[in-house]
């Protein structure tokens, strides 16, 4: 049992001292206040009973009428020092004797009260003060000899300081006795206050640790056993508020996981639009600094002229406010859609607000890459139909035309026709490249044969175009793991490209090499090149250098952009170098096959 504090012991010990003495301290008092009455009448009835007895044995005495014998008598009473006053009457009212005072100087008594209460009823009682002795006295006299003619008169006198005095000790005597009481009582009641006081104070303990969060400790109720009920209300409380604060913590640390794991960023807000919890993507999205944002105003890290006035419109329509802003972080610009709701508590009451940021900065670079690749391929698909439309209904309207121009738009038709199929080719591919970012259909790939394929395959167009074709492989063959197809279509598009764009009688080089755990692929031709400010665009899809000459030559702007994506599919990378006159090098890498742990 812990030790109780002092003033919590003594404040229960005085309760109970109280408590017990309550009783003995009334009774006391009841009996204080009586005694001086019952002092009296015992000392009354004893007067009475000793001046019956008195007068019985002076009667034969007053018979006799010796004036000697009498004083004797009175003046032995009074020798013992608080003793009765005896006062000797003869029947006309002479006091014959007395055991205080001289009888000669004492007038007639006859008239006094006590006197005349003994003629008539036997017995008389009377106190006032005694101008003899000075001081006040109690009488009590009795007739001796019959009624209604006796020999005399007994009278026994009581000093009333005597009275007092046996008063006063019993008094003492019940007071003395009440003290004793309370000094019995006093060591059960500090045991008892001590042990109540130790059980509060153990229960007082448990209840601190409870709010301190210490919901694993108990109230052992065998120690508490004059709050067993209270204990086992407290160990209660307990197990209640453990498993509500579990569940809280658990409901607490999903929300959280939720929140951190949330690609939007969430900012939760209280009712004075200080921030309560930020997650990562949200710090990320706004560039603020997730563990000193925590408590400051959202206006003074956020910043922004059109989220904070929709978030003072939310709070206070109650209501959900949808809005799409752009947001300057460091050196790039985003584009979110923000959704602003308020939280209210279960009475309604408004107790602040959650933000959900989303980035729709590349949805709407896509969007905005769909519109332009919508734009561009109508475009690029426009120009052969409108051709192939002018110059058939040129035909159609005309049936004097002669048969060589007839053939020149003839051919015209045909060639824009070809380019038309490889345009809408090219279209497929990419749609297919785009559709199917799986690996299904991977197999292991001998790069050297794939290359060397290819090497032939424009042994055509190299030969009508007078060039030189360089092909240089590895002895030992690069195995990867690709898509067949698509790795021979990123072949040829490069080869293609090189003899395109490089003049009559130039050169072409293909290199097969191993660097690392990776397989490189160079396609270099002595061609027109490609200035700088291009190289990082040669990529995009419908990008022209020379727009004009590429659609002399037959390019549709989507080789190189198939070329990337095949690249990026397979996990590799393809870039470029060149300066403009000097040719141009396309660069492939990918990981081998023995790299990729097949």
């Amino acid at each position: 049992m812990s030790f109780p504090k002092p003033q919590h012991f003594w404040r229960t010990l005085a309760g109970f001292v109280l408590l017990a003495a309550a009783g003995p301290l009334l009774c006391a008092i009841v009996l204080a206040l009586r005694v001086p009455a019952a002092v009296q009448a015992e000392v009354l009835g004893e007067m009475r009973n000793t001046a019956r007895l008195q007068a019985v044995l002076i009667e034969p005495v007053l018979r006799t009428a010796d004036p000697a014998q009498l004083r004797s008598l009175s003046a032995g009473y009074g020798a013992t020092e608080g003793a009765f006053r005896l006062t000797l009457l003869a029947a006309d009212g002479r006091v014959l004797s007395d055991s205080d005072v001289n009888p000669d100087g004492i007038d007639n008594l006859l008239n006094r009260p006590e006197f005349q209460l003994a003629l008539s009823r036997g017995v008389g009682e009377a106190d006032r003060f005694s101008n003899v002795l000075q001081r006040p006295l109690y009488y009590v006299a009795v007739p001796v000899g019959e009624l209604p003619r006796p020999l005399g008169f007994l009278r026994l006198g009581v000093d009333g300081n005597v009275l007092e005095a046996r008063a006063a000790a019993e008094r003492a005597g019940i007071w003395m006795l009440c003290l004793g009481l309370l000094a019995l009582m006093l060591a059960p009641a500090c045991w008892l206050a001590w042990r109540r006081i130790g059980e509060l104070q153990i229960l007082v303990d448990i209840t601190e640790s409870l709010a301190r969060g210490e919901f694993e400790r108990r109230v052992m109720e065998a120690r508490v056993p004059g709050h067993q009920r209270l204990a086992a209300a407290v160990n209660q409380m307990a197990r209640y508020t453990a498993r509500r604060v579990s569940t809280l913590t658990a409901d607490r640390n999903r929300l959280a996981t939720i929140f951190t794991g949330m690609v939007e960023g969430v900012i939760d807000v209280d009712q004075n639009q200080h921030i309560i919890h930020i997650n990562e993507a949200a710090a990320e999205l706004t560039g603020v600094r997730k563990e000193r944002s925590i408590g400051k105003p959202v206006w003074q890290e956020l910043r922004h002229q059109q989220i904070i006035p929709a978030l003072d419109e939310a709070i206070r329509s109650r209501g959900v406010i949808r809005l799409q802003v752009e947001f300057v972080r460091e050196h790039d610009q985003l584009i979110m859609d923000v959704y602003i709701a308020s939280l209210a508590d279960d009475e309604g009451n408004p107790i602040g607000a959650v933000l959900v940021l989303h980035d729709i900065t590349d949805l709407k670079r896509l969007e905005r890459v769909r519109t332009d690749f919508v734009a561009n391929a109508s475009h690029e698909l426009k120009t052969p139909i409108t051709a192939i439309r002018g110059l058939s209904e040129t035909v159609v309207g005309d049936p004097d035309v002669d048969r060589d121009t007839l053939v020149h738009f003839m051919e015209r038709v045909h060639a824009q026709s070809i380019r038309l199929s490889q345009l809408v080719t090219d279209l497929l591919t990419i749609s297919r490249l785009e559709a199917d970012q799986g690996s299904a259909s991977f197999t292991r790939i001998n790069m050297n044969e794939l290359v060397n394929r290819a090497a032939q395959a424009a042994e055509t167009a190299r030969q009508h175009k007078q060039q030189a074709l360089h092909l240089t492989l590895p002895e030992q063959p690069l195995q990867v793991f690709g898509d067949r197809q698509n790795l021979s279509q990123l072949v040829d598009n490069l080869v293609d490209n090189a003899i395109k764009y490089t003049p009559e009688k130039g050169r072409v080089a293909l290199r097969l090499t191993q660097i690392g755990d990776e397989l490189l692929l160079e396609v270099e031709d002595s061609g027109i090149g490609i200035a700088p400010q291009h190289q990082e665009r040669v990529f995009e899809r419908f990008y022209r250098v020379d727009k004009a000459r590429s659609q002399s030559l037959g390019g549709t702007g989507l080789g190189l952009s198939i070329v990337r994506n095949i690249a990026e599919r397979h996990g590799g990378s393809v870039s470029v170098r060149s300066q403009p006159g000097s040719g141009s090098t396309f660069s492939f890498r990918m990981p081998l096959a023995a790299s990729s742990g097949s």
